[in-house]
């Protein structure tokens, strides 16, 4: 049975109102005042202006405008970044070269955050006569099946399927071999419209693609999604499976199979063996027009496991640097965090070794953000894979960025901090003190000054800021005893303001247990002996990057409350297992100057670790994790909890002063 045959429950729709085949253009006169393309009859290979007034649209009055055009060509959708110009009478244009195969176009029109996607009708233009013309325009706006489709539409642009199948119809009337290319997208409408079993159509059509003299890749790989919609049929499924194994055996099922196979492979030296056999069999650059199911979930995830085994027990890094060039995007990027950011955060390598790593994983990352990953493509334009894949590595190059400033490699510092500006400038608070040294490096003062200034209104910014900032205040003359005014002035602001006001909805009033700990200023500290003060606990352990990065904040409010006998802090250190860590802490503790009172938990009598008022506090109170911020009022009562660390100092030190002020005032309302 011919898929047009199949098909044929809807009968083919005259076009009285859709002046497509005789003018190119899919909405009518009104819309094409807004986009239009020269010549209005292009074709493949001819060099079009494509035209757009955003007088009447969301961005008019724009300064500047880019688009993102969609084409459809050889029934594969391409993504391009296109320089728009204004024109002497106010529309903005660009020019685009047709590809071979070009059936559609569709636009996306941008102004910073804002974008145009043309509402119900679409920017978009149909290639007359050309094969994946109908069924393209169709697809797309279609929410059900238009997954493959690179972006959303506006939802007024949708279109039921019903109105689909009109459109596959009029492409199988038109251009009847296309249906090697469209019949997934026709069973699957087919099924979708039809109430009864459909399964035999389904059967017939995939028969009749099988017979085909070859399939492409994607036809094979729509062959084997056809058969997801078949249930019962193991049989029938079987047979097709086997025939496109037999007719193509290094093919896209052949593929996947080999991919699951390699996944479940538990011997590291065989699963090494089977790659390169693998890679051999299946060249990736054969398979770079085709992502599947079994791609997306199975294949980074292999790689990935070979990679850290062989890391693990061998301490071999040579899978990862032999095959650089073949990991993933994502995988280059978590290669940078695993074997670069946690052991830099951990102290557990050394500069030197940490910076051999970076300076082969970093280049070969920033090397892919021109290149845009076959996962994405056809969905995303170089520009937005650009800032996707920049976005994604932002925290890893602000790690490499810091280790290049410890190796007092300011240059390369430099070209990392701009790199990423855009993304962490006055957001990220470690981002900004290595900018405010850059500064201070430079003597820029007033430049630092304002910038610290400016860190302090977002209130992301770390002792080291405050610091610069203290001396600069000073040398303008201005007194000490004004200096806290000063800097609270600049944070006041009603998104401060909000923030507090949030941070008080946190509050609790819980009764808790007492403990009894081992102090490091010598004896025991009681909890229940501190009634009528406020006490900050904060738990943390020396293996914990994130509770050691919360320190410096935690200085600033241990520094604040000084001088107030009332207001109590201490670290209660819990779940470090190894046999001399007292000495370990004590070190850190010396070594940092941290003026702080280090409380050792106790041994947990179920499985012999010092946690046991970690562990009792985190079954009353229902939490998991450290770093783990506790403040008891004056009564006894635990009435604020927090978990992590959000990477700011003085957010934090505001926070804790937050709470104990607001403690302070209840006691004597």
């Amino acid at each position: 049975m011919r898929l047009f045959n199949v098909l044929k429950i809807i009968p083919v729709f005259t076009l009285l109102s859709i002046s497509i085949v005789f003018t190119g253009n899919l909405w009518g006169q009104d819309q094409e005042e807004v986009f239009s393309v020269a010549p209005r009859y292009p074709k493949a290979g001819d060099q079009v202006t494509l035209s757009y007034d955003a007088s009447q649209t969301p961005l008019k009055n724009r300064d500047s405008l880019t688009a993102v055009v969609y084409t459809y060509a050889d029934f594969q959708w391409n993504v391009k970044d296109l320089k728009l110009e204004r024109t002497e009478e106010n529309k903005w244009q660009g020019q685009l070269k047709l590809e071979p195969g070009i059936a559609l176009i569709n636009c996306v029109f941008y102004a910073k955050d804002t974008l145009d996607r043309g509402g119900a009708n679409t920017y978009s233009w149909m290639i007359n006569n050309a094969p994946g013309s109908y069924s393209g325009w169709g697809i797309m706006r279609n929410p059900n099946i238009n997954e493959d489709f690179p972006q959303q539409l506006d939802s007024l642009s949708f279109i039921e399927d019903s109105v689909t199948l009109m459109w596959l119809n009029n492409e199988m009337r038109d251009n009847p071999s296309s249906r090697s290319h469209i019949f997934y997208s026709g069973l699957r409408l087919l099924q979708r419209t039809n109430t009864e079993d459909q399964t035999g159509r389904i059967k017939e059509e995939l028969n009749y693609i099988l017979s085909l003299p070859a399939l492409d890749l994607k036809q094979q790989y729509d062959v084997q999604r056809s058969l997801e919609l078949i249930t019962g049929n193991e049989t029938y499924v079987d047979s097709v499976e086997n025939a496109l194994l037999s007719k193509y055996p290094n093919g896209v099922l052949a593929r996947d199979r080999a991919i699951k196979q390699l996944f479940r492979e538990a011997d590291p030296d065989e699963r090494v063996k089977a790659y390169n056999a693998f890679v051999n069999q299946f060249p990736e650059e054969k398979f770079e027009g085709i992502t599947t199911t079994t791609e997306e979930l199975y294949y980074d995830k292999l790689f990935r496991s070979i990679a850290y085994t062989y890391i693990l027990e061998n301490k071999d890094y040579g899978f990862v640097f032999d095959n650089l060039t073949n990991a993933s995007y994502t995988n280059l990027v978590d290669y940078a965090w695993h074997l670069v950011s946690i052991p830099y955060n951990n102290e557990s390598m050394s500069l030197d070794s940490l910076q051999v790593f970076a300076d082969r994983i970093f280049p070969e990352i920033e090397s892919r953000e021109h290149e845009v990953p076959k996962a994405y493509r056809g969905k995303l334009s170089p520009n937005q894979w650009k800032a996707m894949a920049l976005k994604a590595a932002a925290s890893e190059y602000l790690t490499y960025a810091k280790i290049l400033n410890e190796q007092q490699d300011y240059k390369r510092e430099a070209y990392y901090l701009n790199k990423i500006a855009a993304l962490l400038k006055y957001e990220n608070t470690e981002y900004n003190a290595l900018y405010t040294q850059q500064l201070v490096r430079q003597d820029k003062m007033d430049e630092a000054v304002s910038f610290i200034a400016a860190c302090l209104r977002q209130n992301n910014t770390s002792p080291e800021m405050l610091q610069v900032l203290k001396n600069e205040y000073l040398k303008s003359g201005k007194e000490l005893s004004d200096f806290k005014d000063y800097v609270a002035g600049l944070k006041t602001g009603a998104e401060n303001q909000k923030e507090k006001e949030a941070l008080l909805t946190e509050l609790i009033k819980k009764p808790i247990e007492d403990f009894s700990l081992e102090s490091s200023y010598g004896g025991m500290v009681n909890l229940k002996d501190q009634l009528g003060k406020i006490v900050v606990i904060d738990m943390w352990a020396t293996w914990c990057a994130p509770c050691k990065k919360a320190m410096p904040g935690m200085k600033m409010v241990v520094d604040h409350y000084a001088d107030d006998a009332n207001v109590k802090f201490y670290f209660l250190d819990t779940q470090e297992y190894v046999k001399d860590y007292k000495t370990k802490t004590a070190a850190f503790i010396e070594e940092k100057e941290y003026p702080f009172e280090v409380l050792y938990d106790a041994v947990n009598p179920e499985n012999g670790k010092p946690e046991m008022v970690y562990t009792k506090y985190a079954k009353a109170f229902q939490f998991s994790g450290i770093p783990q911020k506790m403040i008891i009022d004056q009564n006894g009562y635990l009435r604020w909890r927090s978990t992590g660390y959000e990477g700011s100092p003085s957010a934090l030190a505001d926070e804790i002063k937050t709470i104990v002020e607001y403690l302070k005032a209840e006691s004597k309302s």
